[in-house]
């Protein structure tokens, strides 16, 4: 492969005001600033893309009696994520201020720009994505209960939002917890572990009805009110709250059991992330070893082991805590995304979202998205489960908003763009590692629609 120029947005030149001779009225040139602003940043892969470009961040006023000075023709340059020349054609409109960039991504990934203006204007850099197109399914389905919070589904078809279970997406509404505060619901193929009311239940999903098949009273010295994250396979779920880590068993026996909780807390302390301050995630690492991660004060993530001792709790391992770049941002099965720099801070170089994927009982990169000034990622609440980051243009516009994925044989990922018939009302959206999904909130009349992905 050959050496991929550098993805960070960098301005070789900026505008050289005009000089104007004793001959010629006094001109004023046009200050370009330091990141065009595109309509669109993300088209779908193999469609002609016609990007506008502002050429123009700001108009500079002219005294009394001066010219504005504009661009007034263009030469283009557009690279593939391999660094191959993509044909491209580019018009510069009657007042100079915009320009028009046309061509036709093949491979999916971030597209390099350049346009160079005269007889001001300089040279501009900028990304351009194109994304694959949805994979998943392309009807969604409407559930009669209001926008789920926690969303899953059983490998037989049951519908778990919220606490609540239902079979048909109309259908009977059978309630899992006797409080008002919904309990937090885990599935694992047919499994369904429920914690609350102070108990934790597993329940067997048999494809007519929803099985109790144990119960064990949460540790009265460590009740799990407040959980972070939740990891579950069929016979054992492991639970993060504020302060403890707990594991729940299933034995050969079939009874449901309870080891003695894990205090986790880290020595550096914790900050909270997220829109709903979360303070902990967990990722299995290996069948019996969970790392727990944390947001550390320089900002970035500190991961932490934990491995079943003789009395069958996750206790803290003798190896030093290890540090990934980035704030935590999103989590799947054995994989944990984090997000470097943010559109508030005063610089936009090095802004990125990397994916981690566990190897060898620890994580280690596996793609990265360079996140242009074009681009943001949405700040997702992480506490409910699965989360995968989604990405959306910026400023926000009608532009359909995207799911950051692997490119097989490359290490930059690429995205996958969204159902773009989920309206604008449908409410917050949430995207899990199986469902996209938004709705109204409201307790009465409220409904969720649901778009299922594809496997991957």
């Amino acid at each position: 492969m050959k050496t991929v120029r550098p993805l960070l947005i960098q301005v070789l030149s900026t505008l050289l005001f005009a000089c104007s001779s004793d001959e010629l009225p006094p001109l004023c040139g046009l200050d370009t600033g330091v990141s065009p602003q595109l309509d669109v940043a993300v088209f779908p892969v193999n469609t002609p893309v016609s990007v506008r470009v502002d050429v123009a961040s700001r108009l500079m006023s002219c005294d009394s009696g001066q010219t504005v000075q504009v661009p007034d023709s263009a030469t283009s340059e557009v690279y593939d994520p391999e660094n191959h020349r993509v044909d491209s054609l580019v018009e510069v409109g009657a007042d100079g201020r915009f320009s028009t960039v046309r061509f036709v991504p093949t491979q999916v990934g971030r597209h390099h720009v350049i346009l160079a203006f005269t007889p001001v204007g300089g040279v501009q850099q900028f990304g351009v994505y194109a994304s694959e197109p949805w994979r998943g399914e392309q009807a969604p389905v409407t559930l009669s209960l209001p926008r789920c919070t926690q969303l899953d589904r059983t490998a037989s078809g049951l519908w778990l939002c919220d606490g609540a279970a239902l079979r048909e997406p109309s259908g009977r509404i059978q309630k899992l917890g006797t409080t008002n505060l919904p309990p937090d619901v885990t599935v694992a193929g047919d499994v369904v572990w429920v914690v609350g009311d102070g108990r934790v239940r597993r329940y067997v999903d048999t494809g007519t009805d929803l099985e109790l098949t144990g119960s064990v009273l949460q540790s009265p010295q460590a009740p799990l009110d407040a959980i972070h994250a939740r990891l579950a396979t069929e016979d054992e779920l492991v639970v993060l709250d504020d302060d403890s880590l707990a594991r729940f068993v299933l034995t050969p026996e079939g009874v449901l059991t309870a080891p003695p909780p894990t205090a986790w807390r880290p020595a550096s302390g914790l900050n909270p992330f997220g829109p709903d301050n979360t303070l902990g995630l967990l990722v299995r690492a290996a069948a019996q070893r969970v790392l727990t991660v944390s947001l550390a004060a320089d900002g970035h993530s500190e991961l932490c082991p934990f491995e079943v001792d003789d009395k069958g709790s996750y206790a803290r391992t003798r190896e030093s805590c290890r540090s990934l770049r980035g704030r935590p941002s999103g989590l799947e099965e054995g994989v944990l995304w984090t997000q470097v720099g943010s559109r508030q801070s005063s610089s936009q170089e090095g802004r990125a979202l990397y994916r981690w994927g566990r190897a060898e009982g620890w994580l280690v990169e596996e793609g990265a998205l360079v996140l242009d000034p074009s681009l943001e990622v949405t700040d997702s609440p992480l506490r409910g489960g699965f989360v995968v980051p989604t990405v959306v243009t910026f400023p926000r516009n009608a532009a359909t908003p995207s799911l950051p994925r692997q490119v097989p044989g490359r290490l930059a990922l690429g995205l996958e763009l969204l159902p773009s018939t989920l309206a604008p009302s449908e409410g917050a959206r949430g995207a899990s590692t199986r469902f996209y999904w938004g709705g109204d909130a409201r307790q009465t009349g409220g409904s969720t629609v649901v778009y299922t992905q594809s496997p991957r």
